[in-house]
């Protein structure tokens, strides 16, 4: 280090200069010649000497091991500081120094911010969770995108610093500004710098504006309160399958943990008391049960599917709504218009076993009638008196042969509904018959309804604890009962139920036990939905517009429209279809029914009793689901991200093509800003002719010193071998690459084996 004390040593003397004078004499003749300049070092083979030292140079002097043929070795070689980490330990740091490490960086910038992409794009959408930890990755992925890129620059920027300096005579006040641009923003206050070293001022301004990469990311991934949706496995879904009402024995039911089964129906029977299993008794048909008609009154009351208590809790589970679609055959009400229009002929209704005539015709409708509703489900209905003389429990008395009939299923009740909508419901009813617009106020409509077995698709949702069902798919297979109802011929049986239907072969009986309890649970269901709908309301005979006169169970549902004074929806057909759905799905609600099982498993009755613990651990009962709820996501806005990435990779590859440039023209080796370098860049001795010191107590440079232009070439050294770091090699014992003042700097030309020293050449004072 004792070379380095000699420099500085040197450098605040009052050296007197060539001409004689003092210091000041000097300054002043430097400022005469400050546009003189020199031409660059030229090589006749070459075309210039490198600008920093190759691996066989150091600092810009040449060692011995690059001197070429006819260069002289002055002096033993000096001592070089850490020369013996060179061979090992400081690989890392020439590979740093290389332009590799320029380009590294670049793409490990780059790479950051690829990785911030993937990383905000896998949680766009997602649950906003551990957001102050994803923030943080963020960040850090910014942050290593900045600190590639900038570090990419910076090592460009050192190479166009060093190519400024060698073409471009400055003032020492311009070389502190170029030199510090990535470290004082004061030096962007320069214009001389700016002038003349365009290219590095705009590198250094980008190292200053890249830390804005960070800062305008982070906010490229937020989060919205916003409806997700995922594909899941719900537990504690249930659906229908009534092929258990074939199998239920009420003399021994089903018991599923601590609760027996409920069928849908009631049942009377023919066996004596000392009848035994095997004797000639069956079960028949009684009603529908209590259970049953307790839920689907309610149901229908309510005017929607019941819903199951905590039936969103054990199936979406807390917080979530859920949605799922089931598939089951039931019993479906398949309706068809036969009568529109005042004085409309009604059809006839087409069933498979033949037709029948509707009861009546539009004239019991307004405007001819007084009905605006009118609805007939009895015809056909069967008797829940079998037989007059019997015992309790239906058991007849007498001996048998009992009564072929007895419990028959002879026909399924067709429900006939005739209604009047109105023409204009935005118009007031005209107040009576009288009316001149009475009879075109109105428009009667009939039709009918056959009750079918048929296959449903139901799509259920759960949202916000309430549940909501929409038929998605109904195909109807085949009526419950395949006969046509001859209302005007009595049965000759010996049974009370006085019903006759064609063709008998198609009676339901007893006997036929599978076929007859599926019947008898579709017939109940039907009859339950029939009850409600049988009746009328009819208009006020005084006034239209008055309080209608209603004799009919409908008013208890939404077949009405109180809002239009009870008149019956415009849709009432697809109303009855969606009120006989309604209540039937609201089975559902009493897992207890034999006829409900887990959708997963058809065959298997669910029953009651569950806990949501059981449900959930488990999984052969989980069903898909798609599950939702509004809550905080990630929302990442790509485009925003990209905005500022784009522009700050744009400009650091521009940095980075600059920087190749410059090592192109420092001969292909990259040279750094570092402390080492600067010391070696300032041996000459030219430096130490003028007085730096200047300002308060000597700490500034002098402001005349300031002015004076200098330059990067070849300089005079001090002549001794302790002058280098390695042994001083050159054209000269004492001339070697630095800085210098004008005067000072000299360019060589190499002719054969002779270097040696030209006059007249000049720095370029135009700027990059």
């Amino acid at each position: 280090m004792g070379y380095i004390g000699a420099a500085h040593h040197h450098a605040y003397q009052d050296s007197p200069t060539p001409g004689g004078g003092g210091p000041q004499s000097f300054v002043q003749h430097q400022q005469h010649r400050q546009h003189r300049g020199y031409e660059r070092l030229q090589h006749d083979s070459h075309g210039q000497f490198p600008l920093q030292a190759t691996p066989q140079t150091d600092a810009g002097y040449f060692s011995p091991a690059a001197k070429p043929s006819g260069y002289v070795s002055v002096g033993p070689a000096a001592p070089e500081i850490g020369r013996h980490k060179r061979d090992g330990g400081s690989k890392f740091k020439r590979f740093w120094k290389s332009q590799w490490a320029m380009m590294i960086c670049f793409l490990f910038g780059a790479a950051c911010a690829a990785g911030h992409h993937v990383f905000y794009f896998t949680l766009d959408g997602k649950v906003a969770t551990d957001q102050l930890v994803m923030q943080r990755y963020g960040t850090l992925l910014a942050f290593g995108a900045k600190a590639g890129l900038s570090a990419a620059v910076i090592i460009a920027y050192h190479q166009r610093v060093w190519v400024t300096v060698r073409k471009r005579l400055m003032s020492v006040a311009a070389l502190d500004s170029l030199f510090s641009l990535t470290s004082s923003l004061a030096a962007f206050f320069s214009w001389e710098m700016i002038k003349v070293s365009k290219i590095a001022a705009l590198l250094g301004l980008f190292v200053w504006i890249a830390p804005l990469t960070v800062v305008l990311t982070a906010n490229t991934l937020q989060v919205e309160l916003k409806p997700i949706h995922e594909k899941s496995m719900c537990p504690g879904i249930r659906s229908l399958n009534f092929t258990f009402e074939e199998t239920d024995e009420w003399r021994n039911p089903t018991k599923v943990g601590k609760y027996f089964e409920v069928p849908i129906p009631f049942w009377n029977t023919t066996r004596r008391a000392d009848d035994g299993d095997d004797d000639d008794w069956f079960d028949y048909y009684t009603g529908p049960g209590s259970v049953l008609e307790q839920t689907l009154t309610v149901g229908a009351f309510m005017g929607e599917t019941l819903m199951r208590k905590n039936a969103q809790l054990e199936t979406c589970g807390l917080g979530w709504n859920c949605s799922f679609e089931l598939k089951f055959i039931a019993p479906a009400y398949k309706c068809t218009e036969l009568a529109s229009g005042v004085g409309s002929n009604p059809s006839n209704l087409t069933q498979e076993s033949g037709s029948i005539a509707p009861p009546f015709n539009t004239d019991v409708l307004v405007p001819r009638g007084v009905n605006t509703y009118y609805g007939f489900t009895g015809g056909g209905e069967y008797s829940t008196t079998q037989i007059n003389d019997v015992l309790p429990g239906g058991i007849p008395k007498g001996n048998r042969p009992d009564p072929k009939n007895l419990g028959a299923f002879r026909t399924e009740p067709i429900i006939w509904m005739g209604y009047a909508v109105r023409a204009d419901p935005s118009k007031p009813l005209p107040k009576t018959r009288d009316s001149p617009d009475w009879e075109s106020a109105f428009i009667p409509k009939i039709f009918g309804c056959e009750n079918y077995e048929a296959s449903y698709t139901v799509l259920f949702n759960y949202t916000s604890g309430s549940q909501t069902t929409n038929v998605t798919s109904l195909e109807y297979i085949r009526p419950v009962i395949n006969t046509t109802y001859l209302p005007l011929v009595e049965s000759q049986d010996d049974t009370a139920d006085n019903i006759t239907a064609i063709p008998e072969s198609n009676y339901i009986f007893p006997r036929d036990k599978k076929r007859y309890r599926l019947t008898a649970a579709y017939h109940s269901l039907g009859l339950i939905a029939r009850s409600f709908l049988n009746g009328t309301v009819s208009i006020n005979k005084r006034d239209a517009n008055s309080v209608p006169l209603v004799n009919t169970d409908a008013v208890q549902t939404t077949l009405l429209d109180l809002e239009a004074n009870y008149f019956p929806h415009q849709n009432l057909q697809g109303q009855i279809q969606k009120f006989y759905t309604d209540i039937i799905l609201s089975m559902l609600s009493n897992p207890q029914f034999s006829s409900v099982v887990w959708a997963t498993k058809p065959d298997q009755q669910s029953g009651l009793g569950h806990t949501l613990q059981e449900l959930q651990d488990r999984n052969d009962l989980k069903y898909p689901c798609e599950k939702s709820q509004r809550a905080n996501v990630y929302k990442y806005h790509f485009r925003d991200l990209w905005i500022v990435y784009g522009i700050s990779i744009i400009m650091a590859l521009c940095g980075v093509i600059a920087g190749l440039f410059a090592v192109r023209e420092n001969g292909g080796v990259t040279r750094d800003t570092g402390f080492s370098d600067i010391v070696a860049a300032t041996r000459g001795k030219g430096l130490d002719k003028v007085n730096w010191q200047g300002g308060s107590q000597g700490m500034e440079v002098n402001k005349e010193v300031r002015e004076m232009k200098m330059g990067y070439g070849f300089v005079e050294g001090h002549g001794t071998a302790q002058a280098g770091r390695l042994g001083v090699v050159g054209i000269r014992d004492d001339l070697k690459y630095g800085f210098g003042f004008e005067d000072d700097l000299t360019r060589v030309k190499r002719k054969g084996n002779v270097v040696k020293r030209l006059s007249s050449s000049t720095f370029s004072l135009r700027g990059e």
